[in-house]
């Protein structure tokens, strides 16, 4: 689990306190906390690795030390970005295959869990990624602006819900960690994806299965893709609005129990 902060993250919270994301509270439980909960309940995970976020003095490293307490999960340091702990933390497991997610799910359930590493574990994929229709998530959330990826057979979101069968998946990764470091330098990632492959995704004529495909080829990784019925999946909290929203769910939750 991927529970670290960008190096030119402010506050990672509403609070002004720059704790990491995955530490800010979410209905007064830190998000890194519920998505950890999710992992545990679930029947697919057994045990793994926390990639952050620092070990600082002082409530932020008790809360670490508290989840690592258990010894199901192990702890390392956060690399300087996102893709940089994935790569590591996979080189740490080295056991496959590999669940990985972020700290900052807090809304993620054993059963969405379960679910997707079942769906996932039956494509013939190095790595699979989790898919959400946009339509299911405009539906639940119509106020909240989603990011979407708006492909030739409907438009989805992200659910920071990645299943690595083999050692090959982390040639994707590393082609990530090449992405990470050149956002600055856009032309140069087009230029590797292909203006033929780009221009199809901008005319509304790629597939997702296309899109995964010219990228399978260039990672030399097959990557294949799994749609993930539950909206809530799509909704992290690295934004203020993202973060009512979770809010709101758990505290109704808590309100009908």
């Amino acid at each position: 689990m991927l529970a670290g902060a960008r190096a030119d993250e402010p506050s990672g919270g509403r609070h002004g306190d720059r704790m990491p994301t995955p530490l800010t509270p979410v209905a007064g439980v830190p998000s890194l906390v519920r998505a950890l909960d999710a992992l545990r309940c679930s029947e697919t995970v057994d045990g793994g690795l926390l990639a952050g976020p620092e070990m600082r003095h002082g409530r932020h490293g008790g809360t670490v030390a508290e989840l690592l307490a258990a010894g199901d999960f192990a702890w390392s340091a956060p690399a300087t970005g996102p893709a940089e702990s994935a790569l590591k933390a996979i080189e740490r497991l080295d056991s496959w295959p590999i669940l990985l997610t972020t700290g900052d799910h807090a809304l993620l359930s054993a059963q969405t869990v379960d679910g997707f590493c079942a769906a996932a574990s039956a494509q013939d994929a190095d790595l699979t990624v989790g898919l959400a229709p946009h339509r299911l998530v405009a539906e639940r959330f119509p106020a909240l602006k989603r990011t979407r990826l708006r492909f030739a057979d409907a438009a989805y979101c992200g659910t920071n819900l990645f299943y690595l069968r083999s050692p090959k998946a982390a040639r994707a990764i590393a082609f990530w960690v090449n992405v990470q470091a050149n956002r600055k330098r856009p032309w140069r990632i087009l230029g590797r994806l292909g203006w033929r492959t780009l221009a199809a995704y901008a005319c509304g004529r790629l597939s997702v299965d296309g899109a995964l495909a010219a990228l399978s080829r260039l990672t030399d990784c097959a990557l294949g893709w799994v749609a993930v019925e539950d909206p809530l999946a799509a909704i992290d909290v690295d934004s203020a609005a993202d973060l009512a929203v979770a809010e709101g769910i758990l505290e109704c939750r808590s309100r009908s129990c």
